[in-house]
């Protein structure tokens, strides 16, 4: 019984010790990733992917897929039309709304593109993913997409 008992005492230590290797590991992991993170900043003048929003989620329009405002306005074309999805690195279409049709700006929904591109160019969430993107933005979409 006293090996055994000696046994646990040294698999607890052992444990303790792996432990505290793991937790500097995990420590070690996180320093590099922001270091990561900050040198592809640095390099592509794009923003870290932290604090990347949608439309739908900058606007807090509704409608997003069973959003608030749906049964009212339906679902927006940018947060349902996946063709156009990680395009400025957003889900769907969330990040080159200004591109669609049928997005709300202004409280409306609007219809051709040529009629909402100004309202487009001077929108904060606008201004948001061009500041975000840097040179990486993609401002258009384009008939066939990579």
């Amino acid at each position: 019984m006293h090996e055994l008992n000696q046994k646990i005492a040294e698999l607890k230590k052992e444990i303790l010790a792996l432990k505290k290797v793991n937790s500097e590991l995990e420590e070690r992991i996180f320093r590099l990733e922001r270091n990561s993170r900050n040198a592809e900043s640095q390099a592509t003048g794009r923003q870290p992917l932290i604090g990347i929003l949608n439309c739908w989620e900058f606007k807090q329009c509704g409608r997003e897929l069973e959003g608030k405002n749906v049964a009212e306005l339906g679902i927006c074309p940018a947060a349902e039309l996946k063709k156009y999805d990680r395009i400025n690195r957003g889900k769907n279409s969330g990040r080159i709304c200004w591109a669609l049709v049928g997005t709300l700006c202004g409280g409306r929904i609007q219809g051709v593109y040529a009629l909402k591109v100004d309202t487009c160019l001077n929108c904060d969430f606008y201004q948001y993913v061009v500041q975000q993107e840097g040179k990486e933005m993609r401002y258009a979409l384009l008939s066939k997409q990579p």
